[in-house]
This record gives structure tokens, sequence and C-alpha cells, in this order.
């Protein structure tokens, strides 16, 4: 399940975030899929990379190796992820500490107990993978850990033993080795896992050969599952004692280290992957979204990449015409008729309210013609195909004016008007093929040249017949319109560790004016029992901002209405499943709210239970949380839970079958909040939280109704404290005081985070162009020309040493220019900075990446050439 509970905190960055297009750098992990070469050629494989990584340049990360199962194997690269390790992090990807890396085994047809073991070939692969990704990431090669499942299992305790040394920590599961390995195996930290009903691999496998370890007096931890079956990696990794283990074995603390216990079931964390989706909430207004025509036009830049050839291909029905030749009248037919071409440029813009103009720039449009046929009373003709062919020396512009708007909560385009004119010098039609004649005076030349003569002669049908291939472009539009994509993001960002509603986003309004385009999106949630259902989903009052309230941003702004949290929150309070226990919040004090010695001060009655008394602490949400402004000050945030529940139960020890109700706590918690905007550099972008003092919480005790206290004595403002403490840290101590955002890409377009901030009812976040630096750091002037992706070369510029141009485009860059008889071109993104200097190491100057955007993982390369980077752009496209 998600182990955090950064309710005011990842709630913050889900609603800053969600909706931008893009999550935020660091806020939590991500799998990234890689590639290993070697002689038996290249071989796919996912490393995690934790929350934080590319944020603290000097920190090093544990790592672990997993080896999968046997269903597991192949070659597609991901399907190790899906079972083992890869579910449980990828549930606490913003709290997994450690790099992770997943190869695959690629031997199918082998035998499977051997597929992993130390001297196969995927076994010295997988070793060969770990050393790669400890030579290009930054690994605490003092902490490197071996852990794997059934199949891998049984490759960990062989790869441990023929490499003793290896590894930091050893964590075999549903696996076995051979006893006589114990004397190699003595030193090495190993923490075995086995269900004693696993009906796939006998537990015996395992109980051999820990019994052989404990005879040589090895450090070895072995904990059997009495219920487990086979499949126990998602109980044994969800152990916060094994992480902790994992992270330094040798300073944990000695002896056998037990599960902490369960009583009953926990509620889902998600619903069931075939669970129907029956509405149950509707929350219109939820999310704002403003598209300032100049970002229109920077995204229009990309189109041409990312529209499919499709839109510009089809068929156009056969045309009927007549013409008069010689005094002659002829019937003719052209038949067969197809077209194609490619879309070469783009924009789009709104001009005034309900009008949206997009215009294509069209290159090489071919209108291929069949056959064609003419026919008169005593004479007639046959032809082959024949090709008109538009736009064959620069773009001819299809000019579309448009009425976006909103029906059946999809977004749509009213056609309203089209704008097609073909130059005389940019069109031609080729002669046709396989003419035949017959009658007097009719000969095959006569027939072609009069075809063609006849096709100049129709300019205008012919671009009324491009004209009229634009109705059946709407609709492929309007399907690029789908905001499913959104509906995605706003559900991987649900930011409480309790059940996650499935939701999904719909158009509500639409409206341009002559600035830009504004949307107002709503949000339904599903019931987490779909049996149980409302038979009409509940309608919540609009909870943001209204269409016409939206900002006239010429940017990229984004506002999400935290209002949405209450409804929400509701829902799952509603279905018993907004409750956690407090050992899953990633806050380590939280923990001493099950720990005897920690309570016994504020509750005397402990005392009377012995140091092996086991206590359950669940956090509930018995009422909805809610966000808004500052009661009094109305630029600060206020995160309210009006109602938490602290149930404590008890039980004498681990093998008592029964858990006692014991204390209720009841607090309220309060706590204030400044959104910012920071720039660490100029090609990063943080939001930052600043926490206004200490939270407000109140609290209430009492034992729990049923139970006898020897004593009655329960101190509530020692139990407040404890609670206080534990919010306090973190809320003020974790990584989310500073939370860096990604660019948004849209093909070669990029947009970056220019503000954020608190303006009820939204929070918001703004994006811009972020340009591209060309600095000089030499002390010569530097001449250059530049383009972007559909123009000419510009220039030659000279920039004079110690200057910087800036270029204010949000698309690539093209760059070239000769300096000591070198010719350098490159291609710089947008958003980059790039500089003019000598090389550390001697010789003529050449361009580089500037150092302040070097990733701090690449510093070792901070010599090298901006050559890899791909990308073009410029102030005139």
């Amino acid at each position: 399940m998600w182990k955090t509970l950064d309710g005011a905190r990842l709630l913050l960055v889900w609603l800053l975030l969600a909706s931008t297009g893009m999550p935020a750098f660091g806020a939590t992990g991500k799998f990234v899929d890689r590639v290993f070469g070697d002689t038996d050629g290249n071989h796919k494989y996912v490393v995690f990379e934790p929350a934080g990584y590319a944020e603290d340049a000097e920190k090093t990360w544990p790592v672990i190796l997993f080896l999968h199962g046997a269903g597991e194997r192949g070659d597609d690269g991901r399907a190790q992820t899906g079972i083992g390790l890869g579910p449980v992090v990828k549930k606490r990807a913003d709290t997994f500490p450690f790099l992770v890396i997943f190869p695959q085994c690629e031997e199918t047809r082998g035998p499977i107990l051997k597929s992993w073991l130390a001297d196969s070939k995927d076994g010295k692969r997988a070793l060969a993978i770990l050393e790669d990704v400890a030579a290009k990431y930054r690994v605490d090669r003092d902490r490197q850990v071996l852990s794997g499942w059934s199949m891998g299992g049984y490759g960990v305790w062989d790869i441990a033993r023929a490499h003793p040394t290896r590894f930091s920590a050893v964590v075999p599961l549903s696996g076995g080795g051979n006893p006589a390995w114990a004397p190699q195996l003595k030193n090495v930290p190993i923490w075995a896992f086995h269900g004693a009903k696993d009906p796939v691999v006998r537990v015996e496998e395992t109980r051999k050969i820990v019994e052989s370890l404990r005879a040589v007096d090895a450090d070895t931890r072995y904990t059997e599952l009495p219920q487990g079956d086979h499949d126990i990696w998602s109980t044994a990794f969800d152990s916060p004692q094994l992480i902790e283990w994992m992270l330094g074995p040798k300073t944990f603390e000695t002896g056998q280290v037990a599960f902490r216990a369960r009583p009953g079931e926990r509620p889902p964390v998600e619903a069931a992957e075939d669970a129907p989706f029956v509405p149950a909430v509707e929350i219109p207004d939820a999310i704002s979204v403003r598209l300032g025509n100049r970002m229109l036009n920077t995204l229009a830049v990309s189109i041409p990449q990312l529209v499919p050839a499709e839109l510009l291909r089809g068929r156009v029905d056969d045309i009927h015409d007549s013409t008069v030749a010689e005094g002659r009248s002829f019937r003719v037919v052209l038949s067969g008729i197809s077209y194609s071409g490619e879309i070469a440029r783009a924009k789009i813009e709104a001009y005034r309210a309900d009008r949206l103009n997009i215009q294509l720039g069209l290159k090489n449009l071919q209108m291929r013609i069949g056959g064609a046929s003419l026919s008169g009373r005593s004479h007639s003709a046959s032809a082959g195909p024949m090709s008109v062919v538009i736009g064959h020396r620069r773009p001819v512009w299809l000019s579309i004016d448009v009425t976006p708007y909103v029906q059946d909560r999809q977004l749509k385009l009213k056609l309203v008007a089209t704008r097609f004119e073909i130059p005389g010098d940019n069109w031609y039609a080729t002669a046709p093929a396989g003419v035949s004649a017959r009658g007097l005076g009719m000969t095959r030349e006569k027939v072609s040249n009069g075809l063609v003569n006849g096709v100049y002669g129709r300019k205008a049908r012919i671009e009324s017949e491009i004209r009229a291939m634009v109705p059946a472009m709407i609709p492929e539009l309007e399907r690029k319109l789908e905001v499913s994509e959104m509906t995605k993001l706003v559900s991987s960002f649900w930011p409480l560790p309790v059940y996650r509603p499935r939701l999904r986003a719909w158009p509500q309004a639409v409206a341009t004016d002559k600035g830009g385009v504004s949307l107002v999106l709503g949000v339904t949630a599903a019931a987490v029992d779909a049996n149980r259902a409302p038979k009409e989903p509940r309608r919540i009052a609009g909870v943001g901002t209204k269409l016409n309230e939206i900002p006239k941003s010429t940017n990229l702004w984004v506002g999400v209405a935290p209002g949405m949290l209450t409804p929400l929150t509701q829902l799952l309070i509603d279905a018993d499943v907004a409750r956690v226990h407090v050992s899953d919040i990633p806050e380590k004090k939280f923990a001493r709210l099950v720990e005897r010695n920690s309570l016994i001060a504020a509750i005397p009655d402990l005392r009377n239970y012995d140091e092996h008394v086991e206590i359950w602490s669940e956090l509930v949400l018995s009422n909805p949380l809610g966000i808004g402004a500052s009661a009094g000050d109305g630029n600060r945030l206020q995160i309210a839970a009006p109602k938490l529940h602290v149930s404590l139960a008890i039980r004498p020890n681990r093998a008592h079958p029964k858990w006692q109700p014991y204390v209720e706590l009841d607090l309220t918690v309060v706590q204030k909040t400044e959104v910012g905007f920071r720039q660490p550099t100029r090609a990063t972008r943080a939001l930052q939280l600043n926490w206004v003092g200490e939270a407000d919480v109140r609290i209430a005790a009492r034992f729990a109704s049923g139970y006898a206290p020897q004593d009655k004595t329960i101190d509530a403002q020692q139990l407040r404290a404890l609670f206080a403490d534990a919010w306090q840290a973190w809320t003020l101590g974790g990584p989310a005081a500073e939370i860096a955002v990604e660019d948004i890409d849209f093909g070669i377009s990029r947009l970056r985070l220019s503000d954020a901030g608190w303006s009820a009812p939204n929070l918001y976040t703004e994006f811009g162009i972020p340009g591209v630096l060309l600095t000089n750091s030499t002390q010569r002037p530097l001449v250059y020309e530049t383009k972007g992706p559909y123009s000419g070369w510009g220039g030659p510029y000279s920039l004079a040493p110690g200057e910087t141009d800036e270029f204010e485009i949000g698309y690539p860059l093209t760059y070239r220019s000769s300096t000591s008889g070198i010719s350098q071109t490159f291609t710089l993104p947008p958003g980059s900075h790039s500089e003019f200097r000598k090389p550390r190491e001697g010789g003529p100057p050449a361009l580089f990446q500037a150092r302040e955007l070097i990733p701090p993982f690449a510093k070792e390369a901070a010599g090298e050439e901006v050559t890899g980077a791909k990308s073009e752009k410029t102030t005139t496209q």
C-alpha cells in the first residue's frame, strides 16, 4: 500500500502539479528503462530511481539487485517489475530509500532452479548490470543488497556463496540452497523468508540451510510466516524492520525481529483492475486551464511531428463534369481520386469570442486521379493515372475557423469556415499515362493536353475539393482533445496512504477570446464498492473558478481547487477506508504511538503489561479534510483535519489471539503554509512550501468502552506532545519544503514553470517559454548563425566577449559557427544555456553546456561538448 501520510505536504504537491501535464521531479521515484550491451547483444532491464535522487548531488544511495521468479522470464524488459519487489516499490515510490535494479532472465527453456546461479549466463549478466549501474549512478558501494524470490531466491543463495564479500545484505525469499555452503556464507548478513505453507518450494529448503548456518554461528536471520504460501514477497518487503535492516545490517539491533502484528484485514488501497467505474461523486469546477495564444503557437510548432499521417490521406468522390473542345461537347468523368500530403507547419490562435483559427501549412499535397474518360456523340477517349501536386515549393496554408464547445462532456469543434487558395507558382499537374482516343481528329496528344489544361482551368474546383476534406478532419482533431491523460495524472498523485479514489476528469465549459482559450474541468469519483454505489452520483456545488473568472494569461495557467479534497475524503470516510496504521507513516516519530516505553508516562495503566505487550494504533479520518484560505490572511493556505480519531488496541503478547480496544484519542489539527516559487538555477524551478509556526493540535483522550483500567489516569497533554512532535517533524523536516518541478515537453516544444502560488479558490501554476541562452566566454567575438525547425539560416550574428544572447523561444534552436577553420553545428534544446569557451584540457574554443545546467551526477563529464543535444529553435521558427 501507499506508505506515506504526507497528507498536508504531498497534497499541496499534487494539487499544484497534478494538472500541469508533468509530475513533480523528485516528488516521487521513477522506473527507468535501460539497456545493457554485451557480446550477446542488448538486454533490457529497469532501474528504480528513488525520490530525491536528482536533487542531492553529493548523496550516494544504497542499491538492491532483485532477481525475479520463473514466471517473469523473457526479454520484454518489464515483466520482472510486476511480481516481487517491483509492486512494493511502485506503491512506495515516494519513500522507498533504495536504487533498485531489475534485470530479466532471458533463458526460458533451461532448468528453472539453475537460471540465476552464479555461473549461469543470466547470473553473470545480472552482476555485470549491477556493476554498470554502480558506475553510472551515485551508488553507495558499502550498501549493496542482493535479493530474489522463488527462482530468484535460489540464485541469491548461490551468488552470495560465490561472492561472499560482494554484498552488505542478502535477502532470499521462497528459495533454497545447499546446506554445505554454510562455511562460505558464515560472514554474510542474511535475512531469509519462507512461508510455512508454501506449495511450490517446500519450506524445508530454507530451514535446512538456515540450520546449517546457525550451526557455524553465522550472521543469519530467518522469518517463517506460519500462514504464508509461496507469494510472501508483499508481506516481507512491507516490513519496516526489513527495510531498516537492509539499510544497515551491522547496526541493526541483535536478536530475531518478528513482524508487527496485524489484527483483522486492512482496508484496500485501490480498486481491483476489473472493478466497474460507478460514479459516486461529481465535482464541478475542479480544474481551470488557460492556454494563451503565446503558448498555443509555441505548442503548435510540434504539431507536424505529432499529427498522424492518416489525417491527410483519403479518397474523393468521382468528379463528373462537361467541356467543349473544337466545337464538340464531351462528358468528363474523373474516377479513383485519392489524396495524401504532409503538414509542414501549423499555427493556432484564438482571435475573438467563440473563434479559434487553426492553420495547417500543407506540403507536397498530391491528388491522384486513377482514370479519366471523355465521351461525346462520335468521339471518346480514356486516360490512365495523372496527378495534381500542390505545395512542392513551399507550404500552402489551409485556414480553418472553428468554435470549441462541450457536448456530453466531450470537447467538440464546430466548423465555421475554411480558406484555401493555391498560388499559381506552387502547383502543377502531370500528363496522364495510357491515353487512348476514338473518333476523327482525336489524338492522344490532344487528349493529354486537354486533360492537363482542363485541370489548370479548374483550380477553383480543386481548391473546393481541398476545403471539402476539412469536415472529415474535424473528428480526428476532436479525438486529440481527450483529457484522459489528465485523469491518469490526477489519480496517480493521490497524496494519502489510504484508498486512492478512481477519478475521471471531464470538460465542463470552454471559451475563447482574442488572447487565448479558457477551459473548466469537472471530476467524477467512482464508488469504492460498486455494489453499494448510489443510484445517482452526488453532485457537489462548484468548488473552483468559473469560466469567466479564469485569468487571461498569455502563458499556460493551471488552477486546481483544493476544495475538491473535502468531498473526496468524505467518500472514503463513508466507505470506511480512510484509515492507516501509524507505523505506515514515514515519519518515524509516529511509531512512538505503538511503543510501550513511549506511552507509559501518558498511560500509566500500561505498567500492568510487561515488555511483551503489543500495541495496535490506527489513525482514522473521521471528518473530511479541508484546505482553503487562512482566516484573517488570504495569502496563506490553511490545512485542517477537523477530526482525527486514533484508536489504540493491545494484546498481552504476540501469541494472544484477540486484540482488546484500549484507548481512544480525538484530535483536531490545523496548520498554515505559504506557497512560493523559487529558481535555484536558470534551468530549474521549485515550489516552496513554507510552513508557518507550529500546528494547532487539540486532543481529548479516554479509555475505550468495555475496558476496565487498573489505573484510570490518562495524561492527554503528554499524548498531544507525542503527536505534535511527530507532526512537526513530518511537516517541517521533509523534502516537501522545496519540490523541484520538471519542464513540460510537448513534441519538440517545451514550457517551464514561471510562477506558482495560492489565489483563492485555486492553487495555481503558470508555465512560460524557457528561451535559449548563448554566452561568449572567450576574449574574441563569436560569429554564428541560427535557424528554427522550419526557417532558413539567419545571421550572421556577432556576440561580444562576456556577453549573452537570449532567444525567447520554446522550441529548439540550431546553431552553427566556424572558428579556427573548424565548423560546428549543434541543436540547442529550449531552456538550455550554452557557453562558447576553451576546453579545460586546451584547444580551440567550442560550444559547451553551461556549467550551471550540468546534472550533479554528471560533473565528471563537465568538459564534454553539447553534441548530443537534438532539438531545434529560433526566433523565427
